[in-house]
């Protein structure tokens, strides 16, 4: 359980993070250029092969779903105070296939950068300088564009109050649920080694957001 909680908490330390880096890019990049709109296209092309994975899962999920996919666009458009990097058109489709569209990026993206840095570890491969400089990229690249947008996340309250509303009427209906002991899970052995390598591997997009993040606070000064 340790692990899982740790797990979580890096994602969410990496989720603020990630934040965080694109307000102090912003900040130095409109005070060298003293123009909103080339800071934009500057962290829209800095952040551009994120974005492609960002909305590629989008658009792939959507297919698997059999959901219909328009246009995709990898062109940053600015909508008032807020910027969009990148967009894919999908159809209307229940709140179910919505969430799991709009929470695609994430998943997929966590997925990624595990894999790589498991492969990585695996295969000895931290003595090769080029190697770790190149996964330092992607692992960057993944981690700060991975997460989902308040509009990406559309159906996920729909379907948290199904969920509850289901669960409130099979409670009032006598209907009980079989307990289910969490532990019994999570000390399961790949269970286990899963969490833990993960919780490792993780460290390395939150040191690589924590260094950048501090060495722009400096520039600033």
């Amino acid at each position: 359980m340790f692990f899982a909680f740790l797990f979580l908490a890096e994602l969410l330390l990496l989720f603020l993070l990630s934040r965080t880096l694109t307000r102090a890019l912003s900040y130095l990049l409109y005070h060298i250029t003293k123009s909103k709109k080339i800071t934009i296209y500057i962290l829209s092309l800095l952040f551009f092969p994120g974005t492609v994975i960002h909305e590629l899962a989008h658009a792939i999920t959507a297919s698997i779903l059999a959901v219909p996919v328009g246009r995709i666009e990898f062109v940053p458009v600015i909508e008032g105070d807020s910027v969009k990097l990148g967009s894919v058109q999908v159809a209307k489709t229940d709140f179910f296939r919505r969430f799991l569209i709009g929470s695609a990026p994430f998943f997929i993206g966590t997925t990624i950068v595990l894999s790589i840095l498991y492969f990585t570890a695996q295969q000895k491969l931290f003595d090769n300088y080029l190697i770790i400089v190149l996964i330092g990229y992607v692992v960057f690249e993944i981690g700060n564009t991975m997460f989902s947008s308040k509009k990406d996340m559309e159906g996920a309250i729909e379907l948290l109050i199904t969920v509850s509303l289901i669960t409130l009427i099979l409670y009032f209906l006598g209907v009980r649920l079989p307990a289910i002991n969490p532990d019994l899970f999570f000390t399961q052995p790949l269970v286990k080694s899963i969490l833990h390598n993960g919780c490792i591997f993780l460290a390395v997009p939150i040191g690589l957001d924590l260094f950048i993040i501090m060495f722009l606070t400096f520039l600033k000064r």
